[in-house]
């Protein structure tokens, strides 16, 4: 897999000058509904990664159409055009059946080694907790990363601590050297909901790699946007789909609502870039809503809503970059889940992005 590596390294070069970022709407791609590939359901897909050659996507089933897999995608975008096609269909190897897996994150270190996260499932008694692991390249279990205890549910008895049910790890993203990782909860964790207003903070967890191991270093504040109410209805949910890393302490990130209205439920989304490099530690902070943190300064690239005004606004909910374009500029990859639903789709956006000075 080292050729691999070498490839992923020359095909995103880090974007460290930027002081922002430009994004066009560029084309999309919307899979069949049930669409199948090696006998297994396309589904639920909730992480992406981009290799350089290939797509890969993990499915967020927790069991009931088939077992833990991600997905490997041919993505051919060509004037404007966006072709996606499943290849095939990757089963995981080697997890422990008690951890009732809900993939929600994929990533790829230089080394051709898979990172996942897993939100768990608050509902089975004892809980299965919340994970971030690492397969090799076919799926096969290496070694888990240690989540910190206050991420963690209750095993038993009235939860008191820990992610909420569903809303854990959405977000996940690697640096390009693979030297570290970065994974963010959707929603606000019980011990930082105590909030005196409607401030919905998240932690971001930074790992670094130590020999042949990632070790937490640090966790960083992040505000999420206040729910909204527009002519489509008012937002009852708004959380973090994803995450996705930059470079230079920069990041993008993808925000994602739900709004009841004279239409029943709809979905909005914006994308963020944000900047981590003035953020401090907030390990030791008990409860963020009660604290003086700071949340890292973020700038609303594209609202969903506003922009993509001749597209039902689907489940955005993971980030990748995407092949070059001939004139230079760099994709951006936003896909959907569909919840394994057939009033939802799989859909793929492509967006061109630049550097703005």
């Amino acid at each position: 897999m080292a050729q691999l590596a070498f490839f992923v390294f020359l095909v995103f070069p880090l974007l460290i000058q930027a002081k922002s970022l430009s994004i066009e709407f560029y084309g999309e791609s919307t899979l069949p509904k049930k669409t199948t590939v090696d006998g297994e359901l396309v589904g639920g897909l909730s992480g992406i990664f981009w290799n350089g050659k290939r797509l890969y996507s993990v499915s967020d089933d927790r069991g009931k159409y088939g077992k833990p897999r991600f997905f490997e995608f041919d993505l051919i975008i060509k004037s404007s055009t966006v072709k996606l096609e499943p290849l095939k269909a990757i089963k995981l190897e080697g997890i422990d059946s008690k951890w009732r897996l809900d993939l929600e994150g994929i990533s790829l270190l230089p080394n051709g080694d898979f990172v996942f996260t897993s939100e768990g499932d608050n509902n089975v008694k004892p809980r299965a907790l919340p994970k971030v692991f690492i397969t090799n390249a076919n799926g096969a279990y290496k070694s888990e990363l240690l989540v910190p205890s206050k991420f963690l549910p209750d095993l038993l008895g009235q939860q008191k601590k820990g992610i909420q049910n569903n809303r854990g790890f959405e977000g996940l993203t690697s640096s390009s050297d693979g030297q570290n990782i970065y994974i963010m909860n959707e929603s606000p964790i019980m011990g930082d909901q105590k909030a005196k207003n409607d401030a919905q903070w998240l932690r971001m967890i930074h790992y670094i790699k130590e020999g042949d191991s990632f070790k937490i270093h640090e966790e960083y504040a992040y505000l999420l946007d206040h729910q909204d109410k527009t002519g489509k209805g008012t937002e009852v949910f708004r959380g973090l789909s994803d995450v996705l890393y930059v470079g230079d302490s920069k990041f993008i990130t993808l925000e994602r609502g739900a709004r009841l209205g004279s239409q029943g439920i709809t979905y909005a989304a914006s994308i963020y870039l944000v900047d981590f490099s003035k953020s401090k530690d907030i390990s030791t902070i008990d409860n963020l809503s009660l604290s003086n943190a700071v949340s890292a300064p973020k700038e609303r690239l594209i609202d969903f809503e506003q922009t993509l005004i001749n597209f039902k606004i689907e489940n955005y909910e993971s980030l990748s970059w995407g092949p070059i374009l001939p004139d230079g500029r760099r994709t951006l990859l936003v896909l959907s889940d569909n919840n394994f639903s057939n009033r939802e789709n799989t859909q793929l956006l492509v967006f061109a992005v630049k550097e703005v000075e």
